[in-house]
């Protein structure tokens, strides 16, 4: 972390860190994930909580795959509040935080879901904060780039507020259609679209209101990433029907 990076962030609305964790521990915490993956590849909506992991994971439930539900939800929570994580939440949002919600999304090649692209949407859209409040801390944990399905940016676009959107389903969308609830980009950032292009093992802070969307993977290799959010503490949000959004203590354990 340097001033240098944290100057971007504020006036991009996103910035990229390189091996904030090991190369070791994201190709383990990728494989682990794996094995909870249905065969259509769909996300996993908050697998650091074990009732959420449980009901997802749709192999026949025994002794082992309860022990591997109860190991990947510890360490999908461990991760949410690993303190680099909170470190990373103190130097750039600057507000003392909680989180709220996690997902895995896998963008497996071939999968059904592979080619289903996110409309430009604003991420703050569904919990609704205020002031700011709303930020995601994203785990790509291979390369991403625009082939394989990576994430596209307005920079500054965070500073305009929450804008106008229409109102998607998003994560439960049928294969086939594109989620996010595409927000109205002002005219004068259409032109300011920019491809992240992402190492493998970087973490992506994204400002809850900053524009971004995804391409398509239309190779052969697979774009995982694990999202945790995150909420300014205090702040009012909206729950959802799919992120079931709530308060997590940054030291509690995942129940």
């Amino acid at each position: 972390m340097n001033k240098e990076k944290k100057f971007f962030y504020d006036n991009n609305g996103y910035v990229i860190l390189e091996k904030v964790f090991s190369d070791e521990e994201a190709e383990i915490f990728n494989n682990c994930m794996r094995r909870h993956a249905n065969k259509s590849f769909s996300a996993l909506i908050n697998p650091d909580r074990y009732d959420s992991l449980l009901d997802q994971d749709e192999r026949p439930k025994s002794d082992i795959t309860l022990k591997e539900i109860k190991e990947t939800s510890s360490m999908a929570r461990a991760i949410m509040t690993d303190k680099k994580m909170l470190n990373l939440l103190n130097f750039f949002h600057e507000k003392k935080s909680v989180g709220l919600s996690s997902q895995f999304i896998f963008k497996e090649a071939y999968s059904d879901y592979c080619l289903q692209a996110w409309k430009p949407h604003q991420d703050n859209f569904y919990p609704k904060s205020k002031n700011a409040a709303y930020v995601t801390l994203n785990w790509f944990l291979k390369d991403s780039d625009k082939e394989n399905g990576t994430i596209y940016c307005y920079p500054g676009s965070h500073k305009l507020g929450l804008l106008p959107a229409e109102n998607n389903i998003s994560f439960r969308e049928k294969v086939g259609n594109n989620p996010g609830s595409e927000c109205q980009i002002p005219k004068e950032f259409l032109k300011k679209k920019t491809d992240i292009i992402i190492p493998g093992n970087s973490i992506v802070i994204l400002n809850g209101n900053c524009i971004h969307g995804s391409y398509p993977n239309k190779s052969n290799r697979s774009r995982p990433w694990y999202s945790s959010c995150y909420i300014s503490e205090g702040e009012e949000f909206i729950v959802g029907n799919s992120s079931k959004r709530k308060e997590i203590k940054l030291s509690q354990p995942n129940n």
